[in-house]
């Protein structure tokens, strides 16, 4: 896994031995469920005890063009707005 990738959510995990449920992957933390019905919690993504195999990973390249498309646009609009007046 490289910079440009991430990690999506919906797996099993293990934090100080317990099972949990991770329902989100932020930079540095994961939003975990302890059981259901329980209240989510934040975890250091270091104390995830995870099966590489049941991770999910989305490259990132797309979503980054997306942004990029979308700035353009916004600009481009800026440009056409200030030569209308």
């Amino acid at each position: 896994m490289d910079e440009d990738d991430e990690i999506l959510p919906d797996f099993e995990a293990e934090v100080d031995g317990r099972r949990v449920w991770v329902t989100a992957v932020l930079e540095r933390t994961a939003v975990v469920e302890p059981a259901p019905g329980e209240p989510k919690v934040l975890v250091n993504r270091r104390r995830l005890m995870v099966n590489p195999g049941h991770l999910r990973v989305r490259h990132l390249a797309s979503k980054e063009a997306a942004r990029r498309g979308r700035e353009a646009a916004r600009q481009l609009r800026m440009q056409e707005h200030s030569s209308a007046a």
